[in-house]
């Protein structure tokens, strides 16, 4: 359904005396003269708004660029450095990380603690009869090892974070990351 507008104009010509005219039957020829001076005032040309609305989408536009591309650049530029990260559910990696987006972090070089049951046998001198004990050790996993040998990039939901930290160059994890690392002599 089309709406109508109205413009004073047409008012005008409706109803002369809403604009303070007076009719033509009273003979009043300035009033009249009012009347086309009115009817023929011409709305402003609207190309200055135009130029200023196009100007500032132009702006717009441009800073929203130059913020993508500073935003990717500072996205590449990672330390290499080992972060423990700390996810909601209590599970913590330790890893680089190896690019950022605006919803997940990637992750290379992946470790993580599981706890593994081990049997230790009784001392030779011990008690006779003692059994063997189970005691939980946890042991470092470097990601991939699974069965499932998982490739590529880690992926992680930022949703899911709960904190990212540098791990430092003396810590007990770095140092058993580099003993995993290291070579394994042939036998």
């Amino acid at each position: 359904m089309a709406i109508k507008k109205i413009t004073s104009s047409a008012r005008a010509l409706k109803n002369p005396d809403s604009i303070g005219l007076k009719s033509e039957n009273n003979g009043n020829d300035s009033s009249l003269m009012e009347f086309e001076q009115f009817v023929s005032n011409k709305p402003q040309n609207s190309r200055g708004k135009s130029w200023l609305a196009i100007t500032l989408i132009v702006v717009v536009l441009l800073l929203a660029t130059v913020w993508l591309v500073m935003s990717r650049a500072q996205t590449m530029e990672k330390s290499g450095k080992f972060q423990a990260i700390y996810l909601e559910n209590g599970q913590t990696y330790y890893a680089k990380v190896a690019k950022e987006d605006a919803l997940n972090i990637y992750l290379s070089d992946v470790y993580y603690i599981q706890i593994e049951q081990q049997t230790v046998q009784p001392a030779e001198g011990a008690e006779e009869g003692a059994e063997p004990q189970v005691v939980e050790v946890p042991v470092l996993i470097k990601r991939g090892e699974e069965l499932h040998k998982p490739q590529g990039l880690m992926q992680i939901n930022r949703s899911k974070l709960v904190a990212i930290e540098e791990i430092g160059a003396d810590s007990e994890i770095l140092k058993e990351i580099d003993r995993i690392n290291q070579p394994q002599p042939q036998q």
